[in-house]
């Protein structure tokens, strides 16, 4: 098969996967097989059902009217009405999977092993990346063409200059943590350079903003071509150092001084549910926000001297708010997003001697050989799976319910957030975590620790009620991740599926035994109830009914339906 082909066949099957998980699809069962019979075509394939009754579809057993199943473009269209897509918008849905698709491909053709995966650098491995786990259309990136997809695409492995920009102060504001200064955040990313930035400035009322080349090119030069033109905005010139795009796209790594911080830009485009600018309050509230997640997590020693539990903190930022769009509450939350930056702890500086930093998005990974990176750091560590397994769950899940359930913060601690720290083995040591501007919400109640949140932070974080709150754990942790790694032990090692989710549960109850004080709050956050909310990223996907809302959080309608909690009790059959 071609590599569009191969690109296809993955997500044809990871399609039939997540949509059929989400009730989007409905097969029944035939003997061995499941059976998806639509008015145009009859699909079968081989599958098992695992924890949160998802589907697990086996590789390269998909078939389309006895033919080998590989464009999931025909899959969506074979499947339209089911879908709900007609004209313009299932038009939308088949350009944005067909850039998907390419994009997988290009990422097929450097594809490396698991082994090698594992062996390199964190910012480079990031490129490899299969993207979000559950989403089918996770790389369609509207507002990319091919030229941009072969520049700044994680795929394409390019580096390539930050552009700068000096905006009047009437329109900018800069924030930071209390350690730094603007001048020195600056002194510290850019050198000397600073000097020769400054030097071509009208004036001193200037804040200077690192811009994404893309985001200059087609956001810049056509929303603020009057401010450029009249001097509001001024370009400055390219940034000597080169960055590495994350999967993120709008997270860039500092390549050519890795030491620097990672700076996270606004990019206008559209991708998976959002478009990809950086709000100004969310931006500007960050370094407050790390200020208080440290101040509280360094008084606790189980944040910080048990687990170690490291927060990559948000330092410093800066927001522009364009001089009139910036003042039309009623538009789109995009035209509100276009101009400003973040600058994050690198994670390559906190690591020791002889550590490894690997995202957690890279643990499901499979190189052409077959080999997974979960499977891989097992067997380097020479751990029995279950104790390599074990001590991961715990440096996982003890701080993220510490924070939950002693300070009432929910983090978004999905793969692309959280970072796994190894020995030169493989040896589970620590977890980090990254993205707080708009990746931390709190309780909706009033918590004594809540009291020292500057204002400004308080202001802009969501509160929920604790069950929702505790979605950030269902949904990006135990459904958003170890669903996946239960199917990848089992294939690769034999291991039982019912013994991870074993696992958590004695991980997640130890915890209520050793913190009675907290079994309220426990309790109210439902982490053993029989089943929970179903979390459906696809379907809002796929309805595309919130690309253009005013607030960009506005009235998300991502739950559908329950599941079987597999923290309640095992499954009868083992599933979980």
């Amino acid at each position: 098969m071609s590599g569009w082909s191969d690109a296809g066949s993955l997500v044809v099957h990871k399609m039939l996967g997540e949509l059929s998980y989400e009730g989007l699809l409905e097969p029944v069962r035939d003997g061995d097989d499941w059976v998806l019979a639509l008015p145009a075509a009859t699909y079968r394939f081989r599958a098992r059902r695992g924890a949160f009754e998802s589907w697990h579809v086996e590789p390269g057993s998909a078939t389309r009217d006895g033919e080998p199943a590989r464009d999931p473009r025909t899959l969506v269209v074979d499947a339209r009405e089911r879908l709900g897509l007609t004209g313009l918008r299932l038009a939308d849905v088949l350009a944005e999977l067909t850039a998907t698709v390419t994009n997988e491909a290009a990422r097929l053709d450097r594809a490396p092993t698991a082994a090698e995966l594992v062996a390199m650098d964190y910012n480079t491995a990031d490129g490899h990346l299969t993207g979000h786990p559950r989403l089918v259309l996770n790389k369609g990136r509207v507002g990319f063409s091919a030229t941009d997809r072969a520049r700044y695409a994680p795929e394409s492995g390019r580096e390539f200059p930050l552009r700068w920009f000096a905006v009047h102060r009437d329109h900018a504001s800069f924030r930071c943590v209390a350690e730094l200064t603007e001048e020195q955040l600056l002194r510290e990313e850019l050198g000397d350079q600073l000097d020769a930035f400054r030097a071509g400035l009208p004036g001193d009322d200037y804040v200077l903003v690192p811009v994404h080349p893309w985001q200059a090119d087609e956001i810049l030069g056509t929303l603020y071509a009057g401010e450029l033109a009249e001097g509001v905005v001024v370009p400055v010139g390219e940034s000597r150092d080169h960055y590495r795009p994350h999967q993120t796209i709008r997270t860039l790594a500092n390549v050519t001084r890795p030491d620097r911080r990672d700076v996270k830009t606004a990019v206008s485009v559209r991708n998976t549910l959002v478009y990809r600018g950086l709000a100004q309050a969310a931006t500007l509230a960050a370094p407050a926000v790390t200020t208080w997640l440290r101040e509280v997590g360094a008084a606790d020693p189980l944040l910080t001297e048990k687990y170690r539990f490291e927060l990559l903190g948000e330092v410093a930022s800066v927001s522009v708010r364009h001089p009139l769009l910036g003042h039309l509450d009623e538009l789109p939350y995009r035209f509100h997003e276009t101009l400003g930056a973040l600058w994050r702890e690198p994670m390559v500086a906190r690591l020791a001697p002889g550590e490894r930093a690997i995202s957690f998005a890279a643990l499901p990974y499979r190189g052409p050989d077959g080999g997974a990176v979960l499977t891989r750091l097992i067997a380097e560590s020479t751990l029995d799976a279950g104790e390599w397994l074990g001590r991961l769950l715990d440096l996982l899940l003890t701080p993220l319910l510490h924070w939950l359930l002693r300070y009432g913060v929910g983090f978004c601690p999905h793969g692309q957030n959280l970072i796994l720290v190894t020995d030169e083995h493989g040896v589970p040591l620590r977890v980090a975590i990254k993205d707080f501007a708009q990746g931390v919400d709190l309780m909706d109640a009033d918590l004594p620790e809540y009291a020292s949140l500057a204002p400004e932070a308080s202001a802009d974080m969501l509160r929920w009620p604790p069950h929702l709150l505790a979605q950030s754990l269902f949904s990006s942790v135990f459904a958003g991740q170890l669903r996946f790694w239960a199917e990848i032990l089992l294939d690769d090692l034999g291991h039982p599926r019912a013994d991870l989710w074993r696992r958590v549960r004695e991980i997640v109850g130890r915890y209520r035994d050793e913190h009675p004080e907290l079994a309220d709050r426990f309790d109210a956050c439902q982490l053993f109830a029989p089943d929970v909310e179903r979390v459906t990223l696809n379907r809002e996907h796929l309805a595309g009914q919130g690309f253009d809302k005013v607030d960009r959080d506005d009235e998300f309608d991502v739950r559908y339906g329950r599941a079987r909690n597999p923290l309640a009790g095992p499954d009868p059959d083992g599933a979980w």
